[in-house]
């Protein structure tokens, strides 16, 4: 996969210079400050922050997972109930 930045300023092209893990050592969470410089006439630099958002079709393991928790928990209910 390719992530493309474009220059806030131009709309140019951009490279990644270095970047920052903002999320360092945080379960499921994926953010990033992306220092760019931009490759066009301008020659502008800026941070970029990067995040995960949400999955649009989760990993299949974490849906078998989730079915499994949502089944136990219907389970617990019915011993509760009676």
């Amino acid at each position: 996969m390719t992530v493309r930045i474009a220059c806030p300023h131009c709309k140019g092209k951009t490279r990644v210079t270095n970047s920052n893990d903002l999320s360092d050592g945080l379960k499921d969470v994926f953010v990033k400050d992306l220092y760019v410089q931009c490759l066009g006439k301008c020659g502008a630099r800026s941070v970029v922050t990067m995040y995960f958002k949400h999955y649009v079709h989760p990993p299949e393991q974490d849906v078998v997972a989730m079915a499994r928790e949502v089944l136990r928990q219907q389970e617990q209910l019915k011993i509760n109930e009676v």
